[in-house]
């Protein structure tokens, strides 16, 4: 192996160790030193130049640390197991002691032989060996009734499965006696007998009696899926239940129509029918177990990590499947293709993918109509727009949802998350397609592309698109493993072409939330909130203290409620854990006024960039990045020699910031310096290509921005590529008015593109519909006042995912959370 592929493994392990010890249950310190001790060699290979790696000894070198790091996985990996003979293997072994003291050896042997400068002796200093183990096995000996309620439950557990054995034999005993009764009524009865065998040819009937029903592992459209077993062939199976009451004879023998299909349907791509339970009162269809899941599964969960390679074999086997239905002499058209029914297992040759639930039209609308339950994950993503529109389901209809899965497949994103169907069903059909990130190898891109384009006609057919698959499969670079965004890998060993976009970092181009958030917020037309808000930060006067702030300006809630907030005149940002309104920690900055690196000076809005793990601040005159692990001691700057008010970051990763001296707002690829005018940039004025001191910014999924004009009292939204601007709100000139703003700043705009603003100087927050020539007040518009029904001169606003409003309370020194009802 070459050195660059195997400090690539180095890397990549050294992630893994580091997940595997946060999820340590015991030997937690020992475990985390070895870890950090993998982490700094790890770190210290960036320094290895390209001319070093050639030498036979470095490579030996390097290939003894890679052997090691994954030792250590191996050896971590067994303490992230809390059954209770982990724990008294842990008493009799001391905490692993011999154990540790092997692998650090190891280490240590191994960095002295690689020769990079590091301190060995005080990174392997025995003395943090010896008091790690002691806090470890101090951790353990608290734990002693914990390990005591284990033992217990895996004695209950023993009679729960001695239980189950009792009732399994049972099953056997009454399956046998089904058949052999079966066998008898088939003698004494010619016309059932005939009937019998006429099932018999179309599918094989499975008693429900021969059936063990295990574990449930899912829920179809139209049935409850479990685990289990069909007991006279000792087969482990899936049994989906289906949920309906009864059959007419009629339903009936369209259902089995449909099942002898099915049944008879065999190719390696397509799911196997092992046969089916007709009644009297129970259905179900018995078909092969697939160890993976779903597809859908397998990407939600993000294991097992697909390579590239991985994925584009899963891609051409699932178009193999759907192409033999198409292709046989009475074409079968699927009807129901998502990443649900692509089902996955392990395979030596890596990965078994096979399509499932085809055909079965007749039994799905049944089941509908006699049951309320639907289907877990909804169908209308992978719908084609024809079929938006009440059209038939054709080939073209199937072409267009693999579409959707092979978008999928490059993203590891759900479509369209959690946007309402409404809005999903208009973005559709208006021609719109989710966005396709630039990482994506092109010939894989075009392939979605064509696959689910607007017109029916113009889509491939399964052939076609296979036959494109092996150009893709031709293209360079696409059978390298993404890198893990978690991993240092270095610039020897990542490459664009390469890298899968996450599906944090490549989401939907739908209209949605606040791209600065990053997040879905779905908020009803005519939602309310509490009128009387709560204090979850500050509060307490003026000050610098932990629990107060000091003119607070721009804000950003997280996904769990924290909320970081711009304490402009105490230099900081200061963040607030959700439920704890006592005091924040600061994060970036409270070091004083000033311009070093280690300061902040008047910071007016922030943000959590999540891919980065890091804060981007709005800090005067620059945009500095303080990353959130670095305990805050100094930041960078990414822009300087800018009046900057507000900023947001967008799905491509591109910056927004507004100047208020300049009266624009330009975009920023990150570490780009000079940026692109999006809005104004035409002096300060009033007219439609002009602002004056542009504030706060909102950017849509289609990158067209909304800003807070603050001295033209209004609210513009400049479509992209747009040299003017449209007035969303206000514009009416300075007044309280519902026509009217006086000083916006703080922003939102949800999923059904309806604008939220704080009106500052009218100390009130306002909702503006699509196309309304007039607002309505929300929360505040009470008077100037510190009341929980009040503000004073608010100015920053957020949501978080549920659609809580959060506002920062400038002049009551607090920030204010008013809950949605």
């Amino acid at each position: 192996m070459d050195p660059i592929a195997i400090l690539k493994v180095i890397y990549e392990t050294a992630a893994l160790i580091k997940q595997t010890v946060d999820n340590a249950k015991v030997n937690e310190k020992q475990c985390k030193r070895l870890e950090e001790r993998i982490g700094a060699i790890s770190e210290s290979l960036i320094s290895i130049n390209d001319r070093d790696l050639q030498r036979p000894e470095l490579k030996k070198s390097l290939g003894n640390f890679r052997n090691c790091v994954k030792q250590c996985l191996d050896f971590v990996t067994q303490f992230n197991d809390e059954k209770w003979y982990s724990y008294k293997k842990i008493f009799k072994t001391q905490a692993h002691k011999e154990q540790f003291d092997e692998m650090n050896l190891q280490l240590s042997q191994c960095a002295t032989d690689l020769n990079l400068g590091i301190n060995l002796k005080q990174m392997f200093d025995r003395k943090l060996d010896e008091s790690d183990q002691k806090v470890d096995l101090k951790n353990i000996e608290s734990k002693i009734d914990e390990i005591t309620t284990m033992m217990e439950k895996k004695y209950e557990e023993q009679v729960l499965r001695f239980k189950a054995m009792e009732e399994n034999n049972t099953q056997r005993h009454n399956s046998m006696k089904s058949l052999i009764m079966e066998c008898n009524k088939e003698r004494g009865d010619s016309a059932r007998a005939c009937k019998i065998e006429e099932e018999k040819n179309a599918y094989r009937q499975i008693p429900y009696d021969d059936l063990i029903i295990e574990k449930c592992i899912g829920r179809g459209g139209f049935a409850d899926v479990y685990r289990g077993k069909w007991l006279s062939h000792d087969h482990e199976v899936v049994i989906k239940l289906i949920r309906i009451e009864h059959l007419d004879d009629r339903v009936k023998e369209d259902f089995i129509n449909e099942i002898s299909v099915m049944y008879l349907t065999r190719y390696e791509h397509i799911l196997n029918i092992f046969g089916a339970c007709m009644g009297p009162t129970k259905y179900a269809l018995i078909v092969e177990y697939m160890s993976l899941g779903s597809l859908y599964d397998v990407l939600q969960r993000k294991k097992p990590q697909l390579t590239w390679s991985d994925r584009l074999s899963v891609a051409n086997q699932m178009i193999k499947g759907v192409n033999y239905l198409h292709k046989l002499p009475k074409p079968i058209i699927h009807r129901d293709i998502k990443s649900v029914n692509i089902l996955m297992t392990d395979n030596v040759k890596g990965f078994l993918v096979k399509i499932a639930d085809f055909g079965l039209a007749k039994i799905r609308h049944e089941t509908s109509r006699q049951s309320s339950h639907g289907p877990s994950v909804g169908t209308l993503p992978w719908k084609a727009p024809e079929l938006l529109k009440m059209g038939k389901h054709t080939e073209a209809s199937d072409i267009y949802a693999l579409g959707v899965v092979l978008w999928e497949l490059a993203t590891e994103s759900e479509p369209y998350g959690d946007s309402d169907l409404s809005t999903i069903s208009a973005f559709v059909l208006r021609g719109d397609r989710l966005d396709i990130p630039d990482g994506i190898p092109s010939r894989f891109r075009e392939l979605i592309s064509r696959a689910w384009v607007h017109e029916p006609q113009r889509r491939p057919t399964c052939q076609e698109l296979l036959n494109s698959m092996k150009d893709v499969f031709c293209e360079p670079d696409v059978n390298k493993k993404p890198p893990n965004n978690a991993s240092a890998i270095t610039k020897k060993v990542a490459t664009d072409s390469s890298r899968i976009a996450s599906s944090h970092e490549y989401n939907r181009n739908l209209p949605k939330s606040n791209e600065k958030e990053n997040r879905a917020v779905n908020i009803h037309a005519n939602a309310k909130w509490a009128q009387k808000g709560m204090t979850i930060a500050g509060g307490n006067g003026e000050g610098d203290a932990t629990n107060q702030l000091y003119y607070p300006q721009g804000l950003f809630v997280d996904d769990d409620k924290t909320v970081v907030i711009a304490d402009c005149w105490n230099n900081r940002i200061i963040q607030w854990k959700k439920d704890d309104t006592a005091n924040g920690q600061v994060v970036a900055g409270g070091k004083g006024q000033g311009n070093g690196l280690h300061q902040l000076n008047g910071p007016t809005d922030v943000l959590i960039d999540n891919e980065m793990d890091s804060l981007i601040i709005c800090d005067g005159r620059r945009i500095v990045r303080w990353f959130r692990l670095s305990d805050r001691r100094q930041g960078e700057i990414l822009i300087d020699n800018i009046q900057c008010y507000g900023l947001t970051l967008d799905e491509q990763r591109y910056l927004y910031v507004s100047d208020v001296v300049k009266h624009e707002v330009r975009r920023y690829e990150l570490g780009e310096k000079n940026g692109t005018l999006v809005a104004g940039g035409n002096g300060k004025g009033s007219s439609l290509n002009q602002l004056n001191e542009p504030r706060y910014l909102f950017v849509d999924r289609q990158q067209n921005v909304y800003v807070s004009d603050s001295e033209n009292n209004r609210v513009m939204k400049w479509n992209k590529g747009e040299k003017r601007g449209i007035v969303v709100a206000g514009g009416q000139g300075k007044g309280d008015a519902l026509t009217q703003l006086n000083g916006p700043n703080g922003l939102f705009v949800d999923t059904l593109g309806t604008l939220y603003v704080v009106d500052s100087l009218n100390n009130r927050v306002m909702r503006w519909t699509q196309g309304a020539k007039q607002g309505a007040v929300i929360v505040g518009g009470n008077g100037q006042g510190a009341g929980a029904n009040q503000f004073k001169c608010p100015i920053g606003l957020s949501f978080d995912r549920q659609g809580n409003l959060y506002v920062t309370d400038h002049d009551n020194n607090r920030v204010q959370r008013f809950s949605i009802e």
